[in-house]
């Protein structure tokens, strides 16, 4: 078979197959290109899932009636001189290859004026072929380009699109990505002459943010770390505030959406300890990089890029992260500038997110969102209660005091007269402390507490928990646990022949964690002591739930991983369990405690500890407001 060279048109559309895979693929070049051009207003307009129409018209800096035909010429593009400029690309767009790849499948015009322009310009391509010359527009400012008929001149993509909604909503998340990094630009989104989204001009990421996603709203925590002149910044939720896949991970470096297995595996990382297995975070998270240290030019989507030092990202993400997630409740403090809501003050929205949170309302239900978790709460009003103020990691965890897990701590006696009016010291406590005044438990299992503007239910076990989860780092990172020797050895049978072999394996670990233990023979394991701080613990139970978890684990996690599901599994089995009544000054014990641990918000299954109750939100149950 002989060798021919290809046409230009045929090359044209082969290429362009690289670059515009779906209508999602137009609107992010089109966006791109307007937000290069220093545009403050971008409007998307699309019909049929952008495969009829799709409209982006921008107040940027246009293009010269010279330039205009030369931006359909492949490889033409005003953000490169040299090869030298590949080493700082600092435009989302650099390659030149948009234009002429849509003109290659689709029927297209362009208008735009020139800042400072006299007159305007339009030109027109079907097919990648001229159809109208240069011609006078009418447009006032910036530049307008029209797709219609996407893949009409390659009808085969066509069978490869999806369903009219599913292309829609691509649309969607390509414009929310791009809103996400470029707050002080507004963006207009309308399908079939409706509008779906209108985003206004911020003058904060966090606002923006919270336009987007509204749980944002109530449950972000600010990320901000540097090191060698590589930083990242941007805001993450709570833990219990998850999904089900990665699709609520953005990740931007130098202001370009990227999608990179590497940094989501370190934001996973970092919630390693807070969120259930299979579940992911919600975060925003823009890297700033020095030009030389990472490599965009990597695919003609320009959604890959390659790092030089893998490494130092990934320490950067991850130690950022729990640095974020580390705020206890005691040093808890809003901040006005950047943070809309504190986690113990009621939520006065800016007038800025009020504005737009009403124009979106409507909006966001016509929207494909990703699936939640599920609420033990489920009117949208009750719902609003469940934002609990996740804490986590402190760098060191105090051990000075041995009863600092002991619940029977000396506290001046509650009166247990509920009824009567509150002491002076108890409305102290209502008043200053985050959790508030334990009031009473119901069912043995919550906690109920009184904060100055909230109820509070808390989960007595997994609140305690999470304590002894965090107690047993901190020990075991400075002296080991102490231990207390039972008064008989007892022999735990472990008939899973993997199981016992673990259980040897990883008998020094199990050690530092307060298990003096001896494997006697390949099915029994003797246990001569336990961790002191749990007291009187069903021994066999938590010998052979270590083993079976060590089995799922073995070939899935590294060593310190294993570590610390093992030390969680050691913790749930050493908790205060639901059905165990508690005193009133006990109750109060755990509230100050949680206030001063880190990641108290959450036990160590993910699962929230306590949820708050708006004195506002209970009014407006009983229409008292």
């Amino acid at each position: 078979m002989a060798i021919i060279l290809l046409d230009a048109k045929t090359i044209n559309r082969i290429a362009a197959g690289e670059v515009i895979e779906r209508p999602a693929s137009v609107v992010k070049e089109l966006v791109e290109n307007a937000i290069d051009a220093g545009s403050t207003e971008i409007e998307i307009k699309i019909e049929s899932g952008g495969r009829n129409l799709i409209t982006v018209l921008d107040d940027g800096n246009g293009i010269e009636k010279e330039d205009i035909e030369l931006a359909f010429k492949r490889h033409a593009t005003s953000k490169l001189k040299n090869d030298n400029d590949l080493m700082e690309i600092k435009h989302l767009g650099f390659r030149g290859e948009a234009l002429p790849s849509i003109a290659a499948v689709s029927r297209i015009k362009l208008s735009s004026r020139a800042k400072g322009m006299d007159s305007a310009w339009s030109i027109a391509y079907e097919g990648g072929e001229k159809v109208m010359d240069l011609t006078p527009s009418s447009i006032a400012k910036g530049t307008e380009v029209e797709v219609r008929d996407l893949f009409f001149a390659t009808p085969n993509r066509l069978k490869f699109l999806k369903t009219e909604r599913a292309e829609t909503q691509a649309i969607v998340d390509i414009i929310n990505n791009l809103a996400m990094i470029n707050s002080s630009i507004g963006f207009t989104l309308s399908v079939s002459n409706k509008r779906l989204l209108k985003y206004n001009k911020q003058e904060s990421l966090l606002l923006r943010l919270c336009e987007i996603e509204e749980e944002f709203t109530e449950n972000s925590l600010k990320v901000r770390e540097e090191e060698e002149g590589t930083k990242i910044t941007g805001y993450i939720c709570k833990p219990t505030v998850n999904r089900g896949n990665s699709t609520m991970i953005y990740t931007f470096v130098n202001n370009r959406p990227i999608k990179d297995n590497m940094l989501i595996g370190a934001i996973k990382y970092a919630y390693n300890d807070f969120i259930p297995s299979g579940r992911y975070p919600i975060a925003v998270l823009h890297l700033e990089i020095p030009y030389d240290q990472v490599d965009v030019n990597v695919h003609p989507n320009k959604l890959e890029v390659r790092f030089r030092d893998k490494k130092l990202i990934y320490e950067i993400i991850t130690r950022g992260l729990i640095k974020a997630l580390s705020t206890r409740l005691s040093d808890k403090k809003s901040d006005k500038k950047d943070i809309p809501l504190s986690p113990f003050e009621r939520f006065i929205a800016d007038d800025k997110i009020s504005e737009n949170s009403k124009v979106n309302k409507d909006n966001r239900r016509n929207q494909e969102f990703y699936p939640k978790r599920p609420s033990p709460l489920e009117s949208s009003l009750m719902n609003k209660f469940l934002s609990p103020d996740l804490e986590t990691k402190r760098d060191s965890f105090s051990v000075d005091k041995p009863h600092s897990l002991n619940l029977q701590k000396e506290l001046k006696p509650i009166t247990s007269q509920q009824n009567d009016d509150l002491t002076k010291e108890q409305i102290n406590i209502v008043k200053e402390y985050p959790l508030g005044l334990a009031r009473c438990q119901v069912y043995n299992t919550y906690i109920i507490a009184q904060s100055k503007d909230k109820l509070i239910i808390v989960d007595q076990h997994a609140a305690h928990e999470r304590l002894v989860y965090e107690y047993l780092k901190g020990v075991i990172k400075k002296s080991g646990v102490k231990r207390q020797k039972l008064l008989i050895p007892e022999t735990v049978v472990i008939n899973n022949q993997a199981g016992i072999e673990l259980i040897a394996k990883y008998k020094d670990k199990i050690g530092e964690m307060g298990f003096n233990l001896e494997i006697a023979s390949d099915t029994l394991v003797t246990v001569k002591e336990t961790p002191a701080i749990f007291g009187v613990i069903n021994v066999k139970e938590t010998i052979l739930d270590l083993a079976d978890n060590l089995i799922a684990m073995e070939d899935t996690l590294p060593i310190e991983d294993k570590m610390r599901k093992i030390c969680a599994t050691i913790s749930c089995h050493g908790s205060i369990r639901a059905g165990r009544a508690m005193k009133l000054e006990e109750m109060n014990a755990m509230l100050r405690q949680m206030e001063e641990t880190s990641f108290s918000g959450q036990c160590n299954h993910g699962r929230p500890t306590y949820i708050e109750l708006k004195l506002s939100d209970i009014e407006k149950l009983f229409e008292r407001r």
